[in-house]
């Protein structure tokens, strides 16, 4: 089964997803709470580490943007996904750059809820098409120098290459036809990268070279 976190302060929807998961015989609710506050003072009662956790972001008290950083110092390796209907640039990338690895925009189905979770799941990350595009046009915006200077010496040159289409928008088709290589090379040179940068998915590239 798939542990999974929920912090939602909307009482009817968390009783909804808390009804929704105890129907799948594949997802366990390990805890669900209406506030980051109250996530902290119920940490003894978790006894099972979230595979994932989603997370609104207009929580009273701490906000949910600021209760990623929270999350993660008590659960490392779990990805955390914002649950807003919040389209502004600024809060999605403040979002991610905080160390979401997904926003998802409200209101979402519980069926696009159970996809989602099969989509990272299998190591993809949850960030819905016009999110994809606000991550997008935010990196072009910082300009190519930036892009450049982070260049890393742990990767190859040719790997250094494909980062930077990637982070540009570049579909995998379209860096291969732009660099002259495979599709598969492509692919090949992007598991490589995030495994040398320790990130799972662009969001967490994306993320990782505007805060070093």
């Amino acid at each position: 089964m798939i542990p999974v976190g929920l912090i939602e302060d909307e009482s009817k929807l968390r009783m909804n997803f808390e009804t929704y998961f105890s129907l799948d015989n594949e997802v366990e609710l390990v805890f669900s709470y209406a506030s980051i506050e109250q996530f902290l003072s119920k940490q003894d009662q978790i006894k099972t580490i979230p595979f994932i956790v989603f997370v609104d972001i207009g929580l009273p008290g701490i906000s949910g943007i600021d209760g990623v950083e929270i999350i993660s110092k008590f659960y490392p390796e779990a990805h955390i996904v914002i649950l807003s209907g919040n389209t502004d640039n600024d809060i999605i990338w403040r979002s991610i750059s905080k160390g979401a690895n997904g926003y998802l925009l409200k209101p979402v189905s519980f069926k696009e809820i159970k996809k989602q979770i099969e989509i990272v799941k299998n190591g993809g990350a949850l960030i819905s098409p016009e999110i994809a595009q606000v991550l997008i046009g935010k990196v072009n915006n910082i300009g190519k120098e930036k892009r450049e200077s982070y260049e890393s010496e742990k990767l190859t040159t040719r790997e250094n290459e494909v980062m930077d289409k990637l982070v540009s928008g570049f579909a995998y088709k379209q860096i291969a036809n732009v660099l002259g290589i495979s599709v598969t090379t492509v692919n090949d040179h992007i598991k490589n990268i995030y495994t040398k940068l320790q990130v799972n998915s662009k969001a967490e590239l994306i993320s990782k070279i505007l805060s070093d």
